[in-house]
Formats: structure tokens, C-alpha cells, sequence
């Protein structure tokens, strides 16, 4: 039973999940709970922590009120109240699911997910907050909310791409700054750069002061 957690444990590498770029091995992982079971299901193995679930491995610390591993999918789930910080990234993701596929190297959030960057100094909210790692890329889908100081960005899906530094708004997607307003069918955010590319449709709107 302990050699087998400690395997489980190798394949908990979700909670590098904000951390972008190429996979290393990483330090270990250590996870307490109230309860832990070990079973299995219609022939595949389920490890299910309940309780006051905290994991830390490295510079990450994911909470949880309950967490279950499955080792023949390569698959981790968190869920209720599912708490995740990065401090390196200084990142935390909130939601009521957490998911993530290692050998795919994808990560899910649901359940009003909630993404905020101390370093970045934005705050994401959606219905659905995916990670491709591989691709450096993350998705935010469903009644998208983007607030970042005065700048507040809404759309239906925004892809973030990390190595080109730049947020790509779509399905009727808005950027508003106090009173002026910004809207396309395709907005594309530069992070650096502080510039907006408008395509298709574009329509600004500033408010006639600042131009006095």
C-alpha cells in the first residue's frame, strides 16, 4: 500500500498546472487527508483522500474536500471548495473541479473557477478555465470576465498564450476602460506591449474629454 501511494503520488504532477514550458521531474509530493481509501473499480485503481485534503509539492499547495487519483488514466480530480496557489507563478485558481490528465498534460477547472495573477495583476472568471501545457495555452470558455486594473474584458472564449504574451478575445468580445469602449469580432491583447488589435466589425467608442 505504501509503495503503491508513493506511485500515485508521481503522477500528481497537476499542481505544476500554472507553470508553463518544458516538464521536469519535481520534488515530492506530500498529501494529508482526514480519510484515505485505495479500491477498485470495474478493474481500475481509485485512491480517494476526503477530508480536509491538502497537497504540496514544491512551491504549490492545492486544498481540496476531497481528492481522488486514477492511475490507470493518468488522471487526478479535486473537487469541493478545490483551492490551488503557485507561489513561484504567484498564482491561485479556485473552483468546485479540478481535473488534470498527465500524460496529456491538461488541466481543467468548473464550477465558477476563478483565476487570479498577483503577478500578472489580473483576475479570470468563467464557466470553464482549461490548461494545455504543451501548447503554453490557456482557455477560458462560457461568460467570459477578464478585469486587470481600470481594463475589464468580457467574450465567450479567450485563449492565452503565454510564449507570445498575448490574450485573443472572440464571441462578441468587449474591452472596457472606464467610459470607452472597444468591440470586434476578434480582439487580440498584447500583455507587454499594452496594444489591442480589432478585426472585423471594429467599433471604439472614447469618451470626448479626453481628447480636450
Amino acid at each position: 500500500m505504501h509503495r503503491k501511494l508513493i506511485f500515485l503520488s508521481l503522477i500528481f504532477v497537476l499542481f505544476a498546472l500554472p507553470s508553463w514550458g518544458t516538464e521536469k521531474k519535481g520534488p515530492p509530493l506530500d498529501i494529508t487527508s482526514d480519510e484515505v481509501e485505495y479500491s477498485k473499480v470495474k478493474g481500475k485503481e481509485v485512491v480517494v483522500f476526503t477530508g480536509h485534503v491538502v497537497a504540496v509539492q514544491g512551491t504549490t499547495t492545492l486544498k481540496s474536500d476531497q481528492l481522488k487519483l486514477f492511475p490507470d488514466e493518468n488522471k487526478a480530480v479535486a473537487e469541493g471548495r478545490a483551492w490551488m496557489k503557485d507561489e513561484k507563478q504567484k498564482m491561485i485558481l479556485t473552483g468546485e473541479r479540478i481535473e488534470y490528465y498527465h500524460d496529456r498534460r491538461y488541466g481543467m477547472a468548473t464550477g465558477k473557477p476563478k483565476l487570479v495573477s498577483e503577478k500578472e495583476n489580473f483576475t479570470l472568471t468563467s464557466k470553464k478555465i482549461e490548461a494545455f501545457l504543451p501548447e503554453d495555452r490557456l482557455r477560458a470558455a462560457g461568460r467570459v470576465k477578464l478585469v486587470r486594473n481600470d481594463v475589464v474584458a468580457t467574450c465567450k472564449v479567450l485563449d492565452y498564450f503565454d510564449k507570445e504574451r498575448k490574450a485573443v478575445l472572440t464571441g462578441n468580445p468587449e474591452i472596457r476602460e472606464k467610459e470607452n469602449l472597444v468591440t470586434g469580432e476578434r480582439i487580440t491583447l498584447y500583455v507587454d506591449e499594452y496594444r489591442v488589435v480589432v478585426e472585423n466589425k471594429a467599433k471604439i467608442k472614447f469618451k470626448a474629454s479626453e481628447f480636450e
